[in-house]
């Protein structure tokens, strides 16, 4: 079973880097589902059968959407910047987990 979730999971990203490829709008869409979100949610049921685990789970995501879009602050701001795209990505990495770090703190 280990090897279908990775297969189905692998081929969802894989589609939206083709997609974006060819239209960054439509890739971006496809990223912005909530579908890995979606596959880890019935691939935890399927596991666990656990309904307050997956509630816990979508909690959890829930509140972590806000700060892990920091991630992207540094790539809209590039064209000002003219950051070279390994510093906007560490950037963004260190401005979503210090955003995450804070929520996680904040909901203690």
């Amino acid at each position: 079973m280990l090897v279908v979730k990775v297969l189905i999971s692998v081929a969802v990203l894989l589609a939206a880097v083709e997609i974006a490829k060819r239209s960054p709008f439509w890739g971006a869409l496809v990223i912005a589902l909530p579908l890995t979100s979606m596959l880890a949610m019935v691939w935890l049921y399927w596991d666990t059968r656990d309904i307050a685990r997956v509630n816990a789970f979508a909690r959890d995501i829930f509140f972590l959407v806000p700060p892990s879009l920091l991630f992207f602050l540094p790539f809209v701001f590039e064209p000002r910047s003219h950051w070279p795209f390994w510093l906007n990505f560490t950037v963004g990495v260190v401005m979503a987990a210090g955003g995450m770090l804070g929520m996680r703190f904040m909901l203690k």
